[in-house]
Formats: structure tokens, sequence, C-alpha cells
């Protein structure tokens, strides 16, 4: 069987939204930590980056991982609001 991107594409999107579900559904100290654990790490720091530079490969495996909690901080909060 081979992976395509969409294969990919789809199994990120549903561990994205269990993961969402999950933290949404923490309640107390331990979700509310978990939440800014993942805030904190939905942006790159203004050091993380040099704008001149030629984004590298290092960059752009930060720059997706920060993207992807952004995504899931969303959800999660999407998720407690509907619920």
């Amino acid at each position: 069987m081979s992976v395509t991107v969409e294969t990919l594409e789809g199994r990120l999107l549903a561990q994205r939204k269990v993961l969402a579900h999950l933290v949404s559904a923490l309640d107390g100290p331990a979700g509310d930590a978990l939440r800014e654990y993942i805030r904190d790490r939905s942006h790159m720091s203004g050091d993380e980056e040099d704008p001149g530079a030629v984004p590298g490969e290092g960059l752009s495996i930060e720059g997706a991982l920060a993207d992807e909690m952004h995504h899931i901080s969303e959800a999660a909060e999407a998720h407690r609001k509907a619920t």
C-alpha cells in the first residue's frame, strides 16, 4: 500500500480533531496548563527567525509545528465553546 499526500493529510487532520477534543475536555489546572502550553507554542518567538535569512529546513519544521499548535488551540477552543 502506497501512502499518498492525501492519506497523510487525512490522518493528520483526524489526529488534530482527536487532540482538540481531548484538550477541550480537560478541566481544572491540568487542562489550563495544557492549553497554555499549546498557546505558548502556537507562534514563533521573535528571536527564532531572521527576516533577512532564507528559511532553512529547521525553520520550516518549527514554523509548521507552531502552525499546527495554533490549529489545535483554535479547534479546542471552538469545541469548548460549542459544548
